[in-house]
């Protein structure tokens, strides 16, 4: 039978003889929350699965998130992928409202390698809210941002709730520190709830388009 993307997460734990404990301090992840989404009825949260292939590099993105091939990738492709980052052609940055990105769900059509510069991903860019800084056609380098509280409003971010996936400059709201305020400059500026934010990626680089 099929191994459950659950299942796998405990067989990395088991290769790498660890239990939940230990691999809460490894990974930054509350051993509540993670003691819930392998050892309960929780689902595998993107936190988790990001953590995993960033802490444990020899284990396969392919297998972990789709059960494909073999828990352990061969040297040279750790090599390979160590100076590139997946992008996804399909999955247009707007200011609009897209499909959330979800890297358990979606596949990246190819990979970039940009000398001196280390994003996660990259991402076409659609529409015209953070022009003349970035320009529809763009494709953008990200970093994952780790905690909210990181937020400079100096920076452009991409910010990715259940139903949007944009780029825009953010802070919180000066007297509610549940909202978030995204600013571009081309629309008016609009808030979200933090905890409708299921993820925010610094902006680290910028192919301009041709």
């Amino acid at each position: 039978m099929e191994r459950t993307m659950k299942e796998r997460v405990l067989s990395v734990f088991k290769a790498k003889k660890i239990n939940v404990n230990k691999a809460s301090k490894l990974l930054g992840i509350p051993q509540r929350t993670l003691n819930r989404q392998v050892n309960e009825n929780g689902k595998v949260g993107m936190e988790l699965v990001y953590s995993l292939l960033s802490t444990f590099t020899d284990i396969s993105p392919s297998w972990l998130v789709l059960g494909q091939g073999e828990m352990l990738q061969d040297v040279d492709a750790i090599q390979a992928l160590s100076t590139s980052a997946p992008f996804y052609s399909d999955l247009p940055v707007t200011a609009g409202h897209k499909d959330a990105f979800d890297p358990i769900m979606e596949r990246p059509t190819g990979y970039i390698s940009m000398p001196n510069w280390s994003a996660q991903f990259y991402f076409p860019v659609s529409g015209t809210s953070m022009e003349p800084e970035i320009h529809s056609g763009d494709i953008v380098g990200v970093n994952r941002v780790e905690s909210l509280r990181e937020v400079d409003p100096d920076k452009i971010y991409m910010i990715v709730t259940n139903e949007s996936r944009m780029i825009k400059r953010c802070h919180s709201d000066e007297n509610d520190d549940s909202i978030m305020w995204c600013v571009s400059p081309n629309y008016p500026a609009f808030k979200i709830k933090k905890n409708d934010i299921c993820a925010m990626f610094h902006v680290v680089n910028r192919i301009e388009r041709l």
